[in-house]
């Protein structure tokens, strides 16, 4: 009976481990998707930043001559 005594908390310890282990992984990619929602703000910025930059620089060719 002892035996079985030491198993059964042996696995229940295992088994709280893992779910432990779980919720640390969920956690963490919650973390990442909260992270990554704003990247598509960012992209869209730097996409306008590009072309204002290469605006910018057809501007710069075409009304200064090159030395």
């Amino acid at each position: 009976m002892q035996c079985y005594n030491d198993v059964a908390g042996q696995v229940q310890e295992s088994a709280l481990d893992a779910a432990s282990k779980g919720n640390r992984f969920i956690n963490a990619c919650m973390r990442l998707n909260n992270e990554m929602k704003g990247m598509g703000s960012l992209a869209a910025q730097l996409k306008l930043l590009r072309r204002t930059a290469d605006n910018l620089d057809s501007l710069v060719t075409r009304y200064l001559p090159r030395t």
